[in-house]
């Protein structure tokens, strides 16, 4: 069993509130309605829901922005959105979280509109989700304008956060460009991946994808430890990426740490696991958070492996907060 100093941890989770991270990537609004399911319709073969509550919250980047913001950190977003409605809500949103409003660089763009999600549940049951998105890679324009707003704030940045849902945000030249700057700065610069741009985060910090994530970029099944622990290393070595960490789910997480040659496999902390909606945000999130606030790679692994275990346990896109967190920790021994 790993554990870390409870002094170390109580210092770094302190020093979260003066930390700030750029969260770049693809932003979404979250639709949520909840209902009940007494009868299947007259007119097809489908439950009808009568809905009871609705919410609407951050989701993509934006569910990255918004675990941050539950352990303090101050985030700068940058990103793009549709020209609509819907962006407002998101706008809206946002200023709810803390975020540096004036570092904020949102573009607003007439070629796509705004990503709305909108899942509907029944009791504890997703019944459905509809998507409404278009996806298009940014313009060199945009891709110009939106690098020039992120060259100008990473000298205030502890971090950098690349959320890539393949919404067309980061792009290719995009990618390379802020990770070049981040590295050359000195600057942690963390990326929740996309199989479709894998090999294209060249010398970040840490990837964190889930095993049938990084399984499909190599092109094979990652079920064992053996091959996980051969995956990761690899994965490491081909981009020139100092750690690799690949979330297992039940299995819980392995940590590459390329400096040891050596994969630290961690198991999973969840009882009860209600919706893995946004566990990889929440993991994300949490190790870039402390690691910027001072832990080591593997004690940033192990908090983000807790909290994770935490949201899975919730329903829907959720977050843990500090305290949450550090009860946790101290119930499953990993705080000594």
């Amino acid at each position: 069993m790993y554990s870390i100093e409870k002094n170390l941890y109580l210092t770094a989770a302190n020093r979260l509130s003066g930390t700030k991270i750029i969260v770049i990537g693809d932003l979404i609004l979250d639709e949520y309605l909840f209902g009940e399911v007494n009868r299947i319709s007259p007119e097809a073969p489908v439950p009808v829901v009568w809905i009871r509550k609705e919410k609407r919250t951050l989701g993509g980047a934006g569910n990255v922005i918004k675990n941050l913001s539950r352990f303090g950190v101050t985030s700068v977003v940058l990103g793009r959105s549709g020209n609509d409605e819907t962006a407002n809500t998101l706008k809206e949103l946002l200023t709810q979280e803390k975020t540096h409003a004036e570092g904020n660089k949102i573009l607003l763009s007439e070629n796509v509109p705004t990503i709305l999600k909108t899942r509907v549940i029944a009791g504890h049951q997703q019944v459905c989700r509809i998507d409404r998105e278009e996806t298009h890679s940014l313009t060199s324009v945009e891709e110009a304008e939106l690098f020039r707003a992120f060259s100008e704030r990473i000298d205030q940045a502890d971090a950098v956060v690349l959320s890539d849902y393949d919404k067309g945000t980061l792009t290719p030249k995009l990618i390379w460009d802020i990770i070049s700057l981040s590295v050359s700065k000195k600057k942690i610069v963390t990326v929740d991946p996309q199989v479709s741009h894998f090999f294209h985060y060249e010398k970040a910090s840490i990837l964190t994808p889930n095993h049938h994530e990084a399984g499909k970029a190599l092109g094979r099944k990652l079920e064992t430890n053996e091959e996980v622990e051969t995956a990761a290393k690899e994965i490491a070595v081909r981009l020139g990426s100092p750690s690799m960490m690949i979330t297992r789910g039940e299995k819980g997480m392995s940590l590459y740490l390329a400096a040891e040659d050596k994969t630290y496999h961690i198991p999973t902390v969840a009882k009860q696991v209600f919706d893995v909606t946004g566990a990889g945000d929440t993991v994300i999130s949490a190790y870039t958070a402390f690691r910027a606030a001072g832990l080591t790679e593997l004690e940033s692994a192990l908090v983000s492996n807790v909290a994770a275990g935490v949201v899975v346990g919730k329903l829907g896109a959720e977050t843990v907060s500090l305290s949450e967190l550090q009860e946790a920790l101290e119930k499953r021994g990993i705080l000594a």
